[in-house]
């Protein structure tokens, strides 16, 4: 998101970001039931052990409808999450260039910088 909004497009560099995110959703609807439409149910990959060949499967334990109503959920996870952080980036894009220049110069950040930066903008 902050490719997107700094430079108006989307680098490569973001696709580890979008599977990591991606990961992350899944497990939430799929594993932990943090889903309202799908309910306080686990429908977990299966696992494999780690003795069996790569290529050992086993079947899904729910339909291919209830695989497009995860699929669905996923995706709406996602873009919920992507829409709040192009709002947080947005009210404060002043923070955010400020901490990429930081970054730019010192090549890291330390958490106290990070925490009064970010403290500039709950004060406004």
């Amino acid at each position: 998101m902050a490719e997107e909004l700094v430079f108006g497009e989307v680098s490569t560099g973001a696709q580890n970001d979008l599977r990591r995110a991606t990961d992350i959703a899944r497990s939430m609807v799929t594993e932990y039931g943090m889903s309202d439409r799908l309910g306080l149910v686990t429908y977990e990959r299966a696992r494999q052990p780690m003795f069996l060949p790569g290529g050992f499967t086993h079947s899904k334990t729910y339909s291919e409808e209830k695989a497009g109503q995860i699929d669905e959920e996923i995706a709406r996870v996602v873009e919920e999450a992507y829409q709040r952080v192009r709002g947080i980036l947005s009210a404060h894009r002043n923070v955010l260039d400020e901490l990429a220049h930081l970054v730019s110069r010192e090549e890291m950040v330390q958490g106290d910088v990070l925490r009064k930066m970010l403290g500039k903008t709950s004060a406004q």
